[in-house]
């Protein structure tokens, strides 16, 4: 029902009954304990229609809260969303990735300061990377670009936050956040190409895009792609990586220290070098785009981290793309702050679909 209200509320009893296929008596049993608790909230706009007027239920967003934290390669960054999606608070801190334990204590120490501020209630703490993720365990398998293998991420977080700590691959995660809060809302299947440090995609279809074990996810590293300096052909690992994507600049001599700077250099057509670089990076990212839409046949594909990082560059991929019609290729649409949404939006998921009253129910 949660779900529901999430994304079509407000709705009068009766049309939740309708959508549910539950009688009105046991739409009331469900909805009482969560106005009782202010998950939900009846709304002052009544509707009309030939009877006594209906008083519509929505979500609470403020109700609720969820810890968000992301683990870059080189930034931490924590934040608190509302039942939502939306970010109501983030901090960022540059670290060195080599020392796993410090990390982990460290984005403990930033959640239990944002925690403390939060102005409701916290259900949890929702925990995301790239690579290979064993979410029952709670562990990162394996991070190439960290150069972490088989790290307890939950159990140190859980110690030392006190809070339930769910940990999901990146992807997972981001693609998770865009069927429940964003430009994946109630489409019939989504794939989420992310294109960073780390080359992911993750598919799902709508029907069972609230459940983390039905994402089609993998690495699309080994597609090959032409290179950013123009001169043939390497898998997109090799080349169409953030850290290549640098590297390439640098090679160029542009005086860049980050992608953002590149970005902002491309954007603003201030060095024709980097426009070529990132027009080349359009043409790699239509090419895994095309490929993968041939094989998943989605309804929509999102473009996240570098694959498009401004509306300019997503125009520049859906002019070169050649199987994807240009209309079904968006950016992320779940908010500025989409690091915290996708990681917070775990713990609020799982909250969302199990319907509960009790934060104590939410769990890793």
């Amino acid at each position: 029902m949660l779900q529901l209200l999430l994304q079509r509320g407000p709705l009068a009893r009766g049309d939740i009954a309708a959508d549910l296929s539950l009688n009105h008596g046991s739409v009331s049993r469900i909805i009482e304990p969560l106005l009782r608790e202010g998950i939900v909230r009846e709304t002052t706009q009544q509707i009309s229609g030939g009877g006594r007027p209906r008083v519509p239920v929505a979500i609470n967003p403020a109700s609720r809260y969820a810890a968000g934290v992301h683990l870059g390669l080189q930034r931490t960054t924590v934040g608190l969303t509302d039942l939502a999606g939306q970010c109501v608070a983030v901090c960022a801190e540059d670290r060195d990735p080599a020392d796993a334990a410090a990390t982990l204590r460290r984005a403990a120490e930033l959640t239990d300061d944002l925690v403390a501020s939060a102005p409701g209630p916290v259900l949890g703490v929702g925990v995301v990377t790239g690579g290979e993720v064993d979410r029952a365990r709670g562990r990162i398998v394996r991070n190439d670009a960290l150069g972490w293998g088989d790290i307890d991420v939950a159990d140190p977080l859980h110690a030392q936050t006190g809070l339930d700590v769910v940990v999901d691959n990146n992807v997972r995660a981001h693609l998770g956040a865009e069927t429940a809060f964003g430009a994946g809302a109630g489409m019939s299947s989504v794939l989420y190409l992310f294109i960073g440090n780390i080359a992911e995609m993750g598919f799902v279809n709508q029907a069972a895009a609230m459940n983390p074990d039905s994402v089609i996810q993998g690495s699309v590293e080994r597609i090959v792609v032409p290179t950013l300096t123009g001169d043939g052909l390497m898998s997109l690992g090799e080349c169409g990586t953030d850290t290549a994507l640098l590297a390439a600049a640098r090679g160029a001599r542009l005086a860049v220290t980050s992608l953002g700077d590149l970005i902002r250099l491309a954007d603003q057509d201030e060095d024709a070098a980097a426009v070529r670089l990132f027009e080349r990076r359009s043409t790699q990212v239509a090419r895994v785009a095309d490929t993968l839409y041939d094989l998943m046949q989605p309804h929509l594909v999102i473009l996240g981290g570098s694959g498009a990082p401004s509306e300019r560059w997503l125009d520049d991929v859906r002019e070169r793309v050649e199987a994807v019609p240009p209309d079904r290729i968006v950016r992320p649409g779940s908010g500025g702050t989409p690091l915290v949404t996708a990681a917070a939006g775990l713990v609020i998921r799982a909250f969302l679909a199990a319907g509960t009253t009790t934060d104590a129910e939410v769990s890793g």
